[in-house]
């Protein structure tokens, strides 16, 4: 999980690296935690079970990235080819009742880093 919050930073522009290697390494670390659902869920709906759990909102807090950076980069990160049940994981998260009125909206997010992609990379600029 590690390589997703760097990533959505490549993927969105705000930082300056190779694009195609921050996605692969968001692409397996997806893939990785497609194999841990598989194990934890146990063939349930969320990582802990039946219901929502911390870790489900840990993964869930950068959905609305996620989604956001592949409208922006072009790439498909939650492929329902790859990692089938983290795909239909994210779309139960995201339309659950606990959490349907928070994940913030990929488009706004995109707008969000369209208007302010100047301060962004001057942010995330080395330093």
């Amino acid at each position: 999980m590690m390589q997703i919050p760097p990533g959505i930073r490549v993927l969105r522009g705000s930082v300056e690296e190779d694009k195609d290697k921050a996605a692969g390494e968001m692409s397996t670390a997806l893939q990785h935690l497609e194999e841990a659902l598989v194990k934890c869920s146990q063939g349930k709906q969320y990582f802990g079970g039946d219901n929502i759990g911390y870790l489900d909102i840990a993964l869930g807090s950068f959905l609305g990235w996620i989604r956001a950076v592949e409208k922006i980069a072009g790439v498909e990160l939650l492929d329902e080819a790859k990692v089938p049940n983290l795909a239909a994981w994210a779309d139960r998260f995201c339309a659950h009742t606990a959490v349907v009125d928070v994940v913030p909206d990929a488009d706004r997010l995109v707008e969000f880093t369209v208007q302010h992609a100047a301060l962004l990379r001057a942010v995330n600029a080395p330093k």
